[in-house]
């Protein structure tokens, strides 16, 4: 890249392009959206990769959805947390994670679902990039589900006890109608993103400890205020 594009520094770089890459893979889904509705063989599982040999559905899948809903909350998160990861690590940087993270997300769920379930969305790609740029940047603000402003930090923690919190709920009361919630692909792809944020962010340390702590002193800050009201 040109040195006005990327500029190094002692931590980390700083790219001051434009954010071709969040846009490429935020359009990518949209235009893919009406056909991966159609075509089965674009989302992944156990039986499109090891019975069938579709071995390409574990990249094509993280660009199909189950509804438009499923679609324009993935795309908002995308863009969001995309554009912000971008601006540390290029758009190559951003594309690795997004697919590193993605296919490990999509290959972890095909072994726990169903083989013959298939598993589509960027979900699993999004949590690696949320996990990522945490590492990167823990006070970058965020409204989680649209609703609550909150430090990235408190954002990923937050997140990531959802899922957890989603996942057990799934196992003690599993159903097999509708479309159903992939948690394990939301939480193997988190994970993911804290190894790729450990190996590319020389301060993950610090901003992991400093997660930690925005995330206890955020919902300790909301526990004082809802108790001083109700008392």
């Amino acid at each position: 890249m040109n040195n006005d594009r990327y500029q190094a520094s002692s931590n980390h770089g700083t790219y001051q392009g434009p954010v071709v890459a969040t846009w490429l893979l935020v359009i990518g889904c949209i235009l893919n959206y009406a056909h991966g509705l159609q075509d089965a063989t674009l989302g992944c599982s156990y039986d499109n990769i090891f019975r069938h040999g579709r071995w390409w559905c574990v990249f094509t899948a993280l660009f199909v959805h189950g509804n438009l809903m499923h679609l324009l909350g993935n795309m908002v998160f995308l863009y969001l947390f995309g554009k912000g990861l971008e601006r540390h690590l290029g758009p190559v940087g951003l594309l690795s994670v997004f697919f590193v993270g993605g296919v490990a997300s999509m290959l972890f769920s095909c072994f726990y679902y169903p083989h013959n379930m298939p598993c589509v969305g960027a979900s699993g790609a999004i949590c690696t990039i949320l996990a990522t740029l945490m590492l990167f940047n823990p006070w970058k603000f965020s409204l989680l589900l649209n609703l609550l402003p909150m430090p990235l930090g408190v954002a990923g923690f937050t997140y990531l006890l959802i899922n957890i919190a989603g996942f057990y709920n799934a196992v003690k009361h599993p159903t097999a109608e509708g479309m159903q919630t992939a948690y394990v692909g939301h939480l193997s792809g988190f994970v993911v993103g804290i190894i790729i944020g450990v190996v590319l962010c020389p301060d993950w340390k610090k901003n992991l400890l400093l997660s930690i702590l925005q995330f206890v002193a955020y919902y300790f800050l909301l526990w004082a205020v809802w108790f001083y009201f109700l008392h």
